[in-house]
């Protein structure tokens, strides 16, 4: 039987780009990571032979203190360690430790955790015992060695590793390494489950810096429990354990979705299901606390860090009760949600609200006032302005529309967003107490020709025509549109007759032969159309 989380029921107001950003990082890190980093395993199975094989004599050595240069090993013991010493793969090296320390089931773990104290000690701990001195310092260069080849590993080079927390970076490192792809996508299906509607909430900048302390916390508690351990720690779960937490305040009802499937009688059934946050992922939590629980009772290690999941989710839950008691939330981090959410036009401005108002009370002085503060305070926001020109427009305040309409129109021609600019221009045009400068209406006649849309330009064109006294613009113009309608309009005649009407002792003697010269290819190009 399969469940998953794989949603909640609340819906986003903004794009949760950091959760997305976090993915895809986390992602493409795993794939590089499996592309650059060497297979050490080769190289490891030329120096664990000896490295063991010196780390169990130095063992066994502390088994009996008094016979501290090891002159009573038994038969048993010198042969399992001249096995290990001979070993050409783990499983060989296992089998050896197994029978020297006396075939004890926990004895691959009691060699690890020695290996740990043997990295806290130097030479003058054997001070007086000759074979035990040189026994640890070959393993000294064989430990060093290994070092070396693990150092190609990003697992152990970027990993949080508890017996080297001086490489402070690797707090933050081993965020974004997993060890298989089933690590990654478990992690990351709790990421986008949870961090998405945190994010929503507390906006982007908190949600990523509150993500990168919770990961760090929980990755120090970890190390803190056993800081002689070089067994790397890699992972996003502390970090998420963090969003878990504070997910369970901040959404305490909210409903996450869940995937189900089972086969029974050779049947599959399949849906979704929904759980409040405040059944779902405490018991997580409590599962996390049970499961370390049996691993210690085991007297086993396990592969899974649960007390950076512990602490990471503690660590949430107590920062989102702590935002609520002392009013952070309320008082910075709900106000910088608020106003991003208005910049990128999810919330409308409460000012642009009371200019509206206003407006329709009939005190257009102060309306214009909060207008010209809000596009002040928002010069980005063009649909805030294009906002306020219909306003402007459906209350006859024109000279103030004609500047903010012929401002907005250049702003959204130069950022090449030419499909508003058309939207906007025939909004602007549809008014007739409202003149637009030519030169921006025919760069987007220009593109609606270039965009196949003969229609449109045509209307375009024709608004130019009528509303210009330059006879040049007029010309210019009238050339465009004659064009339209005979290449794609299949209207000669209108087009000859726009061009004779477009004639005037004022033009340039160039223009007047590019009139003649467009009226005699348009002639042509009829007569030729007919004769096929």
């Amino acid at each position: 039987m399969i469940i998953i989380p794989i949603g909640t029921k609340n819906t986003l107001a903004l794009k949760p780009l950091v959760t997305i950003s976090l993915i895809v990082t986390c992602v493409v890190i795993h794939i590089l990571s499996g592309l650059t980093s060497e297979d050490p395993s080769e190289k490891l199975i030329t120096i664990y032979p000896d490295l063991y094989a010196d780390q169990v004599h130095l063992y066994l050595l502390e088994e009996n203190p008094g016979d501290p240069d090891g002159q009573y090993l038994d038969e048993y013991q010198s042969a399992a360690i001249a096995s290990i010493r001979n070993a050409r793969d783990f499983p060989a090296i296992e089998e050896g430790i197994y029978v020297a320390t006396g075939e004890s089931f926990d004895c691959i773990e009691k060699i690890g955790e020695f290996g740990d104290i043997l990295l806290s000690r130097d030479e003058s701990y054997y001070h007086g015992a000759s074979q035990a001195n040189n026994l640890f310092r070959d393993w000294k260069i064989r430990k060093e060695e290994e070092d070396r080849a693990l150092a190609g590993l990003p697992s152990y080079s970027l990993g949080l590793v508890p017996a080297k927390m001086n490489r402070i970076w690797t707090f933050v490192t081993h965020l974004f390494l997993h060890g298989d792809i089933w690590h990654l996508l478990g992690n990351m299906l709790f990421l986008w489950v949870v961090g998405c509607l945190l994010e929503d909430s507390w906006g982007r900048y908190p949600f990523l810096a509150f993500y990168l302390a919770g990961g760090i916390f929980a990755g120090w508690a970890h190390c803190l429990q056993d800081t002689s351990s070089s067994i790397p720690l890699i992972g996003a779960s502390g970090a998420i354990a963090a969003i878990m937490g504070a997910f369970t305040v901040r959404h305490f009802m909210t409903r996450i979705k869940f995937f189900y499937l089972f086969i029974f009688l050779f049947r599959p059934f399949w849906g979704n299901f929904y759980l409040p946050a405040f059944v779902f992922l405490p018991f997580w939590f409590f599962q996390q606390v049970a499961l370390k629980s049996l691993a210690e009772f085991g007297g086993g290690g396990s592969e899974v860090a649960y007390l950076a999941h512990i602490a990471g989710y503690m660590a949430g839950i107590i920062t989102a009760l702590t935002f609520k008691a002392t009013g952070v939330e309320k008082k910075w981090i709900d106000p910088m949600v608020e106003k991003k959410q208005i910049d990128e036009g999810v919330l409308s401005d409460p000012r642009f609200d009371e200019g509206c108002r206003l407006i329709n009370e009939n005190q257009i002085g102060r309306a214009r006032l909060i207008f010209s503060q809000l596009l002040q305070d928002r010069p980005e926001d063009l649909k805030l302005a294009i906002d306020i020109c219909s306003i402007y427009i459906e209350h006859g305040i024109f000279d103030d529309c004609l500047i903010l309409g012929e401002k907005t129109l250049k702003t959204l021609i130069i950022r090449s967003r030419l499909y508003e600019a058309t939207d906007f221009a025939f909004r602007l045009i549809a008014c007739d107490r409202l003149t637009i400068q030519a030169q921006s209406l025919m760069r987007i006649g220009k593109w609606l020709a270039e965009e196949d849309r003969y229609g449109e330009a045509h209307d375009i064109y024709r608004y130019i025509i009528e509303k210009n006294e330059s006879p040049n613009i007029v010309a210019k113009t009238s050339i465009l549109l004659a064009r339209i309608l005979s290449d794609h309009l299949n209207n000669p005649s209108d087009a000859i007759e726009l061009i004779n009407n477009a004639r005037s002792d004022d033009l340039d003697r160039s223009l007047l032969d590019t009139l003649d010269e467009t009226v005699r290819k348009i002639e042509t190009d009829s007569e030729a159309l007919y004769q096929n």
